[in-house]
């Protein structure tokens, strides 16, 4: 069985949501189980500006996936929801990824603007916006009404 956009972003979006509204830099800082260290120096706890917003992203993340799962948000609308977040941080994040800056780890988020691109086209082409593939659309009802 193929593992559907919708599906994969759920689980995406979900596993940072945990992670960074729980353990930011335990695992996403230098030195951090997920081997890839967005920052060079700790955010510190939730009571510091870096932890805080950590822990806010964090959450944004899960209430997106809470959304889906939850609260009757269509595969279709959160699909397009995640791509837009993959071409809209590609700005942001294409900035740590060319411009070296001693507080973020540049080829990490050289990683992530390519995740990003290939989230991106990924979700464009499974929802139809490249041109086919998206979901197949019921066929209209014909009427059981005869005609004269």
């Amino acid at each position: 069985m193929a593992i559907t956009y919708d599906t994969a972003m759920q689980v995406y979006f979900g596993m940072y949501a945990v992670t960074m509204s729980t353990f930011p830099d335990e695992i996403w800082g230098k030195g951090g189980l997920g081997q890839l260290p967005y920052w060079a120096k700790p955010l510190g706890d939730a009571m510091t500006h870096g932890g805080f917003f950590a822990r806010i992203v964090g959450m944004c993340f899960g209430l997106i996936v809470f959304g889906r799962r939850h609260c009757g948000v269509t595969a279709d609308a959160f699909s397009k929801q995640t791509i837009a977040f993959h071409v809209a941080s590609l700005i942001p994040f294409g900035n740590l990824a060319l411009n070296a800056n001693p507080n973020w780890t540049q080829w990490a988020w050289q990683v992530q603007v390519t995740m990003n691109v290939v989230l991106a086209l990924w979700g464009a082409q499974a929802t139809g916006l490249l041109g086919g593939g998206g979901a197949k659309k019921p066929a209209a009802k014909r009427s059981a009404r005869k005609r004269a």
